[in-house]
């Protein structure tokens, strides 16, 4: 299975970064893609003041084609928005990522296939060919395929990957692929398809959270910075899927198409029963997370138990009364 696409940054540099948290107030976030609904609350969050109310300057810097953490790494960023899969594999491979916050408490990656292509079931992939983002989203597939026992090598006994369309679904419709990667807030329509979520192998992995570099962790008033950006984050992200309509013309700019707010409303919907309550990890998740990323043998997504990948610090503090606490229940007025 492929790895990390580029090579990791020099110790020097790693060193330099160390300080990336001197500018007091200041935190520069990488988000990640690929819909507009994908970052909504962190939009939503900046738009409200919430993160000046936190004491914060923040500037969001939106997806881009760069490989993952990239920005991170060049001590572009200080904080980036990604999948767990991706990040474990990146600190594997040497970059120290440590994980501080997680977004989303339950995955939203799907397959969705074409019945007429002989697949009506996860047990059916085997012969199959299935589109993937890649970009880091091939890392959860190939803990899905593992636990069901399928090699991506293009053989009648597993499958073939092959790279996914910006709008996969006409390679459903074009017969390109037996079935696409989807998200569960962002479903594919249409006649002749199934839905299939790893969760039924138990092979679901966490997603969106939030990952900074080890040497920042140890910088001053670095710990009080980021718990207010979490903090105010999930209320951002909260109101964002308790006012979906006003969120999608926010996040969309003046004047939007009525089609595309509706659809960006409808993903916001969706997401709300994926969103963490408070941005804390839960520890039994990220275990089966990297049980689901070990599984495998030669062909796991990791070739090692991760070590201090995480810390508990920054939603411990998060959650203790801060300057956003006193509201944090209330909605601001429409």
């Amino acid at each position: 299975m492929r790895r990390m696409v580029k090579s990791l940054i020099p110790a020097a540099l790693l060193l330099a970064l160390a300080t990336l948290a001197a500018r007091a107030g200041e935190l520069a976030v990488q988000l990640r893609g690929p819909g507009l609904a994908e970052s909504a609350g962190f939009v939503l969050a900046q738009a409200r003041g919430y993160y000046a109310q936190e004491g914060l300057a923040v500037t969001l810097h939106p997806v881009r084609p760069a490989p993952p953490f990239e920005s991170l790494a060049r001590g572009e960023t200080d904080l980036a928005v990604a999948w767990m899969p991706t990040a474990l594999v990146a600190r594997e491979n040497g970059l120290p990522l440590v994980h501080i916050g997680q977004i989303l408490a339950r995955p939203a990656l799907r397959l969705t296939c074409r019945r007429e292509a002989g697949v009506a079931r996860a047990a059916d992939l085997h012969g199959k060919t299935i589109a993937s983002w890649f970009g880091g989203a091939e890392y959860p597939l190939q803990a899905w395929l593992n636990r069901l026992d399928l090699s991506a090598d293009d053989s009648l006994s597993g499958v073939a990957l092959l790279a996914q369309w910006p709008a996969g679904a006409e390679m459903l419709r074009h017969k390109q692929a037996a079935c696409i990667s989807t998200l569960s807030h962002d479903p594919v329509a249409g006649q002749g398809l199934v839905e299939l979520d790893p969760q039924d192998q138990d092979a679901a992995v966490l997603e969106d959270g939030l990952y900074v570099l080890s040497a920042a962790l140890a910088a001053p008033g670095t710990e009080a910075r980021l718990a207010g950006f979490l903090r105010a984050s999930m209320k951002g992200w909260h109101e964002a899927v308790a006012r979906p309509e006003e969120t999608a013309r926010l996040i969309l700019g003046p004047d939007p198409d009525q089609d595309a707010v509706q659809r960006q409303a409808a993903m916001l919907r969706r997401m709300a029963g994926l969103l963490s309550q408070s941005g804390a990890l839960e520890l039994d998740d990220y275990r089966r997370t990297v049980q689901a990323l070990r599984a495998g043998g030669d062909r796991a997504v990791l070739r090692r138990d991760p070590q201090r990948a995480t810390t508990s610090a920054i939603s411990d503090r998060a959650a203790a009364a801060g300057p956003a606490a006193a509201a944090a229940d209330a909605l601001p007025p429409r």
